[in-house]
């Protein structure tokens, strides 16, 4: 037989290409947020311990940790906000056209 005609096992063991797509799809995102994640506390604690080795006041690294959190969502929301008015200003041209 030739090995197009025969699926490979690890093929059946998804059911099928579709299937090993859609997993491997989920997988990815669970390893791109936990690494995230990871990132976002190892950040976090490298400031306060470096914030503690030089002798800054925990409530101004908290300040700044908050400050920082804020200027990272605002940019995210402008993000979101253009990418919205994007896909809005293009489906209206497209729908006169």
């Amino acid at each position: 037989m030739d090995d197009r005609q025969q699926p490979s096992r690890r093929y059946r063991k998804f059911g099928s290409r579709a299937a090993e797509r859609s997993t491997a799809r989920r997988l990815t995102w669970m390893r791109l947020t936990r690494t995230i994640v990871l990132g976002t506390v190892a950040a976090i604690a490298a400031v306060i311990y470096l914030g503690r080795q030089y002798g800054v006041d925990p409530e101004v690294i908290l300040d700044f940790l908050a400050a920082s959190a804020l200027f990272v969502g605002g940019l995210v929301i402008a993000g979101l906000v253009g990418t919205v008015l994007l896909f809005g200003l293009r489906k209206l041209l497209k729908n006169r056209g």
